[in-house]
């Protein structure tokens, strides 16, 4: 009985945890300006997948450890349960890969990444998203496929049939493997990318360097000179336009990877869930053992990936600091 309400308390914390973090989320991304595109709007189906996993952990575990009864009908529920957080679990995974492939166009790609991501296409992409991960779902209205929370375990566990076997530790397991192994590829690749042009980044400013400090003689000396003491002409708009553009390219520049890292990070942490779920949890043979290398990995990756959102988009820091000084 105390490892029950242990094992609720762990639960009902972390769920309040996602919650919080993801809802914050989501109203920002929605708010969000430079989030009105084909990355915000997969982030902000990836914060709805997080919000709904934390939902289950919430409201629906702590019931089923401590209240109520192992009744058909619980269980048939309980199966409807699991199978919504299965749904959920597979969008969370083709957020991953969406976004591991818009951030590639984005870099490799710049000139282009609007053709490719234009307003008919982000819906279709979206379209294909939820309907992927609906396809995904379906053997789960057949009786003889199961997925649920087992509370005498603390897990979600499939059933003893040959179709939820397969589903789970051959379909599952090998999908989640080939689309972690394609997004850690697809991210090294980003990160070549982005060490060449920082690379030569920096050598242009050095070439500038040395040429500025080459160049200098008592005649530019006198030329500045008189720059300063003659009349200023007045601005040009091409000139302003020039100004504007370069500052903007700047900026686009440190958006682009600043949302890299962003889901560098949380495909990190995607990375580290699937290792913990399948890998260090071999390892551990108590109830309160195994639980925290599956469930609680499970509902961390939704609320750190939350997180780490937070932590790269200004704007919903900002919704935190804010809370923290009304607080004081």
């Amino acid at each position: 009985m105390t490892d029950d309400i242990l094992a609720s308390a762990i639960f009902v914390i972390l769920g309040m945890i996602g919650i919080i973090i993801n809802s914050i989320c989501i109203i920002k991304l929605l708010k969000m300006a430079e989030m009105q595109n084909i990355f915000g709007y997969i982030c902000l189906n990836h914060s709805i997948s997080n919000l709904s996993i934390s939902l289950i952990y919430f409201f629906w575990t702590p019931l089923m450890i401590l209240v109520l009864p192992r009744s058909n009908f619980i269980h048939y529920f309980n199966t409807k349960i699991g199978q919504i957080g299965l749904l959920f679990w597979y969008i969370s995974i083709y957020c991953h890969v969406f976004i591991c492939i818009n951030r590639f166009i984005a870099v490799y790609f710049p000139l282009k990444y609007n053709s490719f991501f234009s307003s008919v296409k982000t819906k279709i992409i979206l379209i294909i998203l939820w309907t992927t991960a609906i396809l995904h779902i379906i053997p789960y209205f057949f009786s003889t496929c199961d997925y649920y929370f087992d509370p005498d375990t603390y897990l979600f566990i499939f059933g003893d049939t040959n179709c939820s076997y397969i589903l789970g530790n051959v379909i599952d397991f090998r999908l989640t493997t080939i689309y972690v192994i394609m997004t850690m590829s697809i991210d090294f690749l980003i990160c070549v990318k982005l060490a060449i042009r920082f690379k030569k980044a920096i050598n242009q400013n050095e070439i500038k360097r040395v040429k500025k400090k080459t160049t200098l003689s008592p005649f530019t000396v006198n030329r500045t000179m008189f720059k300063f003491t003659a009349i200023r002409k007045p601005t040009q708009k091409s000139q302003l336009k020039d100004a504007t553009t370069t500052g903007g390219s700047s900026n686009k520049r440190t958006m682009k990877t600043k949302f890299f890292f962003q889901a560098f990070c949380q495909n990190i942490i995607f990375l580290l869930e699937i290792l913990s779920f399948y890998v260090f949890s071999t390892y551990f043979t108590t109830k309160l053992g195994i639980m925290a290398f599956t469930s609680c990995a499970w509902i961390l990756c939704h609320i750190l990936d939350g997180f780490c959102l937070m932590m790269f988009n200004k704007e919903i820091r900002r919704t935190i600091t804010r809370c923290e000084l009304n607080h004081k």
